[in-house]
């Protein structure tokens, strides 16, 4: 017997039983069948639902949600556009409208919609994805008002922060003046609070990544000034030396690095080893390879650990 059929019968016998509308008991079911992830047969009750009398428009949202789930983007686009214009300020719905359209690379659409969002609600995943909307679509003089909103608001240094780092970490190399836009948001932040651990440090790997050793030294001593403990500041500190050609003060910041945290980052075994290798300490470099391998074998780059370590281990003999 067919499957939808079935579900309609027992919508009656509850309907009749609880004296529910008939809304309410094809809504009602079509929540349960969603919950236990047959959503296709979800679908057809929702919109049995929404074709009753007495249907209410909040059930174009879980008709779209139920859509979402099977990926039909333009059936679920079409119901998220039909309960916004009920509900309009509705944060789910203006969030996962604003995903499909991402998602299509459809980025105005999608920035139009993830501003809705920013505006009630600015936090992570709002600032980072409103930012990529605006690099994608060139919107650079939004992208101007963002931060400048962003700077007046309450909470500008966690959602300014977020801006400049996914710009430096997504952009940058496509376009040395994003980078430049980045340390402008960084540089601020330090000037507002030159405690700024985060801030002082991402200085710091913006004039590193621009090739000014120099800056990138002096933000580097800046950050392990205010967190003498923090791996990230002395690893940082260690690859800027290493690329500065000083290799006793690269050493030692690595070395110290590899103290704070050798247990849970595979990358300080590699930096270090990378460094044993280029001042001649071959041994150490091999044994600090093989580690590596050992303790992280999901490490990303082990393969290619793997084959440098061979040719280390043929120098030695």
């Amino acid at each position: 017997m067919d499957s939808l059929f079935l579900e309609k019968i027992k919508v009656k016998i509850k309907q009749i039983r609880e004296k529910m509308s008939t809304f309410d008991a094809y809504f009602t079911k079509g929540l349960e069948l969603y919950e236990e992830k047959k959503y296709k047969l979800a679908i057809e009750l929702f919109r049995l639902a929404l074709s009753q009398k007495n249907a209410q428009d909040y059930a174009n949202y879980n008709l779209a949600l139920a859509y979402q789930q099977i990926k039909n983007e333009e059936e679920a686009l079409k119901y998220y556009e039909k309960f916004l214009e009920f509900y309009p300020k509705d944060l789910s719905a203006l969030y996962n409208t604003a995903l499909i359209y991402f998602n299509q690379e459809d980025y105005k659409n999608a920035s139009k919609y993830f501003f809705k969002c920013f505006e009630q609600k600015q936090d992570k995943d709002n600032v980072v994805a409103l930012t990529k909307c605006y690099v994608k679509t060139e919107q650079f003089d939004r992208l101007d008002d963002l931060v400048e909103y962003i700077f007046n608001s309450n909470n500008k240094n966690e959602c300014a922060f977020e801006v400049a780092k996914t710009i430096e970490q997504n952009y940058a190399l496509k376009n040395s003046e994003f980078l430049n836009f980045s340390l402008d948001i960084y540089m601020k932040l330090y000037e507002e609070d030159n405690k700024n651990f985060d801030a002082v440090l991402a200085i710091a790997i913006v004039y590193a990544k621009k090739g000014d050793w120099k800056n990138a030294i002096l933000y580097c001593e800046k950050a392990i000034e205010i967190d003498p403990k923090s791996f990230e500041a002395n690893n940082q500190m260690g690859l800027t030396y290493y690329c500065a050609e000083d290799m006793d003060s690269c050493l030692y910041y690595y070395e110290k690095a590899f103290k704070l945290n050798s247990k849970t980052d595979y990358r300080i075994y590699s930096n270090l080893a990378y460094a044993y290798e280029k001042v001649g300490r071959i041994e150490e470099a091999v044994n600090l390879f093989k580690e590596l391998i050992t303790k992280f074998p999901n490490c990303p780059t082990k393969d290619t650990i793997k084959e440098h370590t061979k040719t280390l281990i043929q120098q030695l003999k």
